[in-house]
């Protein structure tokens, strides 16, 4: 039996862990590392679990913004709760149903109001006077009247970690009760043509582990209900108690959440009756509780290093740009040994990443093997929430991959980020490298009389497989006709000739559509035996003398994610990622992704 904190379907046994079935090492291997592996049937199951206890649920998708899981949530009866506009529509592009999304967030821009307004979302969270001045004025732009709950901060602690107390007084969050600002607040949104004030929203804080938070909160805002009750005539129809559902991560115990629902439901109907108020609806917003346990990270150990003082660091291959929360706020995890057993003795160690930081430490004092080695593969259980979610690029570290297994089987969810990807977002192209043939070598137009060369040539480049191509489908005479016109206005063929043989080629070909005739599609091949001597780049440089001479702006190819070599060619001459098809090419072997790339011979703003 694995306990919490490990997700429900996992199990170590001779062959380490295993996730649904999966074992870490095969997961390792064919995904690589880090990599966070979610168990999809414990996502599902939790997700009922709270669907079944609870009336309305939103599942707050900024614990971990995966379209599987909000996909799941909403499969599973859940609605959503988002905090950006890029959460929103994070959604929307997952499929999700507008109606079922909630918008909370305490500075929310005129830009992300028109999105959840003109997107007909379910529920806007507002969260301060002016933020309601601003969506009224939004939705009579649009006219309609928009559904909105009024965020309250209650004064209540939730006897959390201060970065995860969000209720009190003191709190960034919500309109306070004291001083009669939050009656204020429900008194203009009630008077808002573009609003319909459904009830109020509130929040104490996160990895809350008892009940006693939400009891007083829930004290609190019906003091508050009552006020309003009798100063305005308004009782709210709906009442969002917020998530923060704690889960375990070491040896924390979690409440039981049908045991915390009938408490918290129970206390809401008490405090209506006491007050004479009609028992509001309620609506959590569980996230952490939904992911954090079904999800595990593992790591490939790089280096072990014992230091004076005592301690003896295990170095993995992520860190804190993968889960900045030990560095953030002192979060601890479990942490094991994801390969076969060892029969050693077990020693202290504190594990740590890769980055440049001292403080870069994912957990301290984890008892181990005490021969653990490069290569191991260790397991962080618990690493759902809050972790992908907060990642960053930090020393240029793209973001890991995720996987879900199910069933003993295993699918990726979430590719890793490479340095294409990243360089995606550079505006300005690198110098053009200056570029000559090698000695010998003739780069210039084609000729007819270079059609049979080629021809050969080519056969060799498709037999290597780096090429869209799987066998030569035109005969010679073909390129003898299309080498007649080597160099139009339309298109190029431009050879790098060794004597009478052709030992590559680029070539080049315009758009036909007039709204795309400034951009030209580029494919560029060199003979197995000429490579890295430089005719590539010399071949690249004559193809961008051609589209300067011939008016186009901008040049396009696509390229297999494993050519390493020709990836790297492009980037040196400032061609950057600009999407990925997947599974475009279709093999005999099987299925290819194709990455698009591009590159601007000017300023597309000029």
């Amino acid at each position: 039996m694995v306990p919490d904190p490990w997700p429900a379907n996992a199990s170590f046994g001779s062959e380490g862990l295993r996730l649904a079935g999966v074992s870490a090492g095969s997961l390792a291997e064919e995904f690589g590392t880090p990599l966070l592996v979610m168990d999809e049937d414990d996502v599902r199951a939790r997700c009922r679990v709270f669907a079944e206890a609870f009336p309305r649920v939103l599942y707050a998708i900024k614990a971990f913004t995966a379209a599987t899981i909000i996909r799941i949530a909403q499969e599973e009866g859940l609605g959503l709760l988002v905090a950006s506009g890029g959460e929103l529509e994070a959604c929307l592009r997952a499929g999700a149903d507008a109606a079922g999304i909630a918008f909370h967030g305490n500075n929310k821009s005129d830009r992300e109001l028109e999105l959840a307004v003109r997107s007909r979302i379910g529920l806007v969270i507002a969260d301060n006077p002016d933020e309601l001045e601003r969506l009224d004025a939004v939705a009579r732009r649009e006219s309609i009247v928009q559904p909105i709950l009024f965020r309250v901060a209650p004064g209540v602690s939730g006897d959390t970690h201060a970065y995860l107390d969000t209720g009190g007084l003191d709190s960034k969050f919500g309109t306070p009760l004291a001083e009669g600002q939050a009656l204020d607040g429900v008194k203009r949104a009630i008077a808002m043509p573009g609003l319909d004030l459904r009830g109020l929203h509130t929040h104490v804080g996160s990895q809350l582990l008892d009940s006693e938070p939400f009891i007083r909160d829930v004290d609190a805002v019906f003091d508050f209900l009552a006020e309003v009750r009798d100063v305005l005539g308004y009782e709210a129809g709906i009442l969002d108690l917020g998530g923060g559902f704690g889960v375990s991560y070491t040896d924390e115990q979690p409440p039981d959440v049908p045991q915390l629902a009938s408490a918290m439901l129970e206390e809401v109907r008490l405090r209506a009756e006491e007050r004479r108020l009609p028992v509001p609806s309620v609506i959590v917003e569980p996230g952490r509780s939904i992911v954090a346990n079904p999800v595990v990270t593992l790591y490939r150990v790089g280096g072990v290093k014992e230091v004076p003082s005592g301690r003896t660091f295990v170095a993995v291959d992520g860190g804190m740009s993968d889960n900045i929360r030990p560095v953030l706020y002192g979060a601890k995890y479990s942490v094991a040994l994801a390969g076969p057993p060892r029969d050693s003795a077990s020693m202290r160690f504190t594990i740590v990443g890769m980055h440049c930081e001292s403080g870069d430490v994912l957990a301290e004092s984890v008892e181990l093997p005490e021969d653990i080695r490069p290569g191991d593969l260790i397991a962080f259980a618990a690493t759902g929430a809050y972790g992908y979610s907060m990642a960053s690029n930090y020393n240029r570290v793209g973001r890991p991959a995720v996987a879900a297994v199910e069933g003993g089987a295993a699918r990726l969810v979430l590719r890793r980020e490479d340095p294409g990807i990243l360089d995606r977002l550079a505006t300005d192209s690198p110098p053009e490298p200056v570029t000559r043939p090698p000695h010998g070598v003739e780069i210039r137009a084609a000729q007819p009389r270079d059609a049979a060369s080629f021809h050969s040539m080519w056969t060799e480049v498709i037999e290597e497989g780096l090429v869209r191509s799987q066998e030569v489908s035109r005969p010679v005479r073909h390129y003898r006709m299309l080498f007649r016109r080597a160099w139009t206005e339309r298109s190029a063929w431009i050879v790098a000739a060794f004597g009478e043989r052709v030992v590559g080629l680029v070539s080049l070909s315009r758009e036909e559509h007039p709204v795309t005739a400034h951009v030209a599609s580029l494919g560029i091949s060199v003979d197995a035996g000429f490579r890295r001597r430089g005719i590539g780049g010399a071949l690249m440089s004559e193809a961008f003398k051609w589209a300067r001479s011939v008016g186009v702006e901008k040049i396009m190819l696509s390229v297999y994610p494993d050519n390493h070599p020709a990836i790297s060619l492009y980037r040196k001459f400032g061609f950057v990622e600009e999407g990925r098809l997947v599974a475009q090419s279709k093999k005999s072997y099987g299925y290819l992704d194709e990455i698009m790339m591009g590159r601007w011979l000017g300023d597309p703003q000029a």
